[in-house]
């Protein structure tokens, strides 16, 4: 198993964190000059290995630990919130693909994020 960091993971709708341990995380970052300006090219790969939360697309994810609590009250809370989960964690990405590969001999669930 490849792992290299840690994870937390926010939920889509209710802002609920989870931990996940031992995960395999790929940070690839990339811009490229086109006439048109500049293009950006910004993912991250992750294969988490515990399946006690599933990823969904949508999920907010940090690499490491992240001690931030969501105010979810109301919308304009929320709002506020994600402002200042932006200014402490601007390296956080947002799933895209989920892939369930919890078979054979290395059984893990691949999220791809920007």
């Amino acid at each position: 198993m490849l792992k290299n960091a840690d994870c937390t993971l926010f939920e889509k709708d209710t802002y609920t964190r989870h931990s996940l341990p031992g995960v395999y995380w790929n940070d690839s970052r990339g811009r490229t000059v086109t006439t048109n300006g500049i293009q950006v090219s910004d993912s991250v790969i992750m294969y988490v290995y515990d399946d006690a939360y599933v990823p969904k697309n949508g999920d907010i994810i940090v690499k490491g630990a992240a001690d931030f609590a969501f105010t979810t009250t109301s919308e304009q809370t929320i709002s506020a919130s994600m402002k200042l989960f932006r200014a402490a964690y601007p390296q956080f990405a947002v799933i895209k693909q989920v892939n369930d590969c919890r078979y054979g001999g290395l059984p893990h669930i691949e999220v791809t994020a920007r």
